[in-house]
């Protein structure tokens, strides 16, 4: 099962910035879900678990690991704590277990698309002012719930 949007999400966002997949999930797994999810090899690199660094229970994603500038990248995880190192660069989306009603990339895919088209040379910034200082598209949607 993909997530609902997946595809069409890293076909939109492959026109626009360079997609690499950063995963805690061991090489042989990984590899076999992102075939299979990456039908249009939108996908330009992929790092796995021997690529990040753990701390204790988690394996924190280096962005330096990337070899790219940091104003230039940002990254997309259901855990804060696994960009951490580089909490300015990290947008924290919920995390999905087969909800096929789930509109979080739907609702990513505008957001990421604007920063880019308003042109901010440090996407840091653009987070900052299109998200907000919090960084997790969920807060902005329970800004909007009745609670």
């Amino acid at each position: 099962m993909i997530r609902p949007g997946a595809r069409e999400f890293l076909e939109k966002m492959a026109r626009v910035f360079e997609v690499v997949i950063f995963t805690a999930a061991m090489q042989d797994y990984a590899d076999w879900v992102l075939d299979a999810l990456d039908t249009g090899s939108w996908i330009s690199h992929r790092l796995y678990r021997q690529h990040a660094v753990r701390e204790g229970p988690v394996y924190l994603k280096d962005l330096t690991k990337l070899g790219r500038e940091l104003p230039h990248m940002i990254i997309v995880d259901n855990v804060a704590q696994n960009f951490a190192r580089q909490s300015d660069n990290g947008i924290h989306i919920r995390s999905w277990f087969d909800d096929m009603e789930d509109t979080a990339l739907f609702e990513l895919g505008p957001i990421l698309e604007k920063i880019r088209a308003l042109g901010y040379q440090d996407l840091r910034v653009g987070l900052k002012e299109v998200i907000g200082g919090e960084g997790s598209v969920e807060e902005e949607e329970r800004d909007g719930e009745a609670g």
